[in-house]
């Protein structure tokens, strides 16, 4: 019998509260001897037991201590005993032949007792069992929602990249690089727009990190005219590809720092970075 079946018979159960015969409870020792593990589940069986007959124990009445103290103050003296029978008095005998049935009631409660502390140290150690079970399915049950979560972020990950790589293979889409101006040498960002669909997108954003209550606001040049294409959401500039509003038409691209929400026109004295379009 393996070491967890073993354990799981309850045999140590048994053995902790006085159960078991003296060869089982030579095997129980001497598999305990010879294995860490059954000798770890034998010492917690019996640290139950005592835990348990420390919880349930009675103490005697006051009344109990003062009549046994009675009884060894004054013994019955032999002489008394011959008095009687030089009197002729009946003498019963100490054992009748109803003794046993007293001493047979003794050993049944005896066996009650025993079977009752057995039962609840076997309640005890299954209710800790279970106890574990709960704690294993709940971690398990969590590491399965975090992987779940895992798999939800990766395929939106990739998701985003498919759609990147779709519109970067698409000729209709024209990248438009649009550089950092003398007061903002190493902004840069790229925009990529599709005139027939009137679809922006904004990529590889490298843009100096705006102060509070500001926001970067993209513009398209069309015939010396600027058009609102959107705010820039600076948090995700990193993210990947951000779609920004319709353009039909344009000669160029330029970015300026904006109060948040944006501007009807663009404040040209924060003008950060800009681009025209190859024709």
């Amino acid at each position: 019998m393996h070491n967890e079946d073993y354990i799981a018979s309850g045999i140590l159960e048994l053995y902790a509260a006085g159960g078991l015969t003296a060869p089982e409870r030579e095997e129980v020792e001497r598999r305990a001897a010879s294995s860490p593990q059954i000798r770890q589940a034998l010492d917690e069986a019996c640290a139950a037991m005592e835990s348990y007959a420390g919880m349930y124990a009675v103490r005697p009445r006051p009344a109990l201590k003062d009549r046994i103290m009675l009884q060894i103050g004054h013994p019955a003296q032999p002489e008394d005993v011959a008095s009687a029978e030089t009197e002729g008095a009946p003498v019963r005998s100490l054992h009748s032949a109803g003794a046993s049935e007293p001493s047979a009631y003794k050993w049944m409660l005896a066996a009650s007792i025993a079977l009752f502390l057995l039962s609840g140290l076997l309640s005890f150690h299954f209710y800790n069992k279970w106890q574990q079970a709960e704690e294993r399915l709940a971690g398990v049950i969590a590491s399965e929602q975090l992987l779940a979560q895992n798999y939800q972020n990766t395929s939106l990950r990739l998701q985003s990249q498919e759609e990147t790589l779709a519109i970067l293979r698409n000729p209709a889409f024209q990248p438009v690089r649009l550089q950092g101006v003398e007061a903002h040498p190493e902004a840069g960002m790229t925009v990529y727009w599709n005139p027939s669909q009137q679809q922006v997108y904004i990529d590889q954003v490298a843009l100096p990190a705006p102060p509070p209550g500001k926001q970067y606001q993209l513009w398209a040049l069309a015939d010396g005219v600027p058009v609102d294409a959107g705010m820039i959401e600076y948090s995700d500039a990193q993210a990947g590809l951000q779609q920004m509003k319709a353009i039909a038409a344009a000669q160029a691209f330029a970015v300026t720092l904006e109060p948040t929400g944006g501007s009807k026109v663009p404040t040209l004295e924060q003008l950060t970075v800009m681009g025209k379009i190859e024709f």
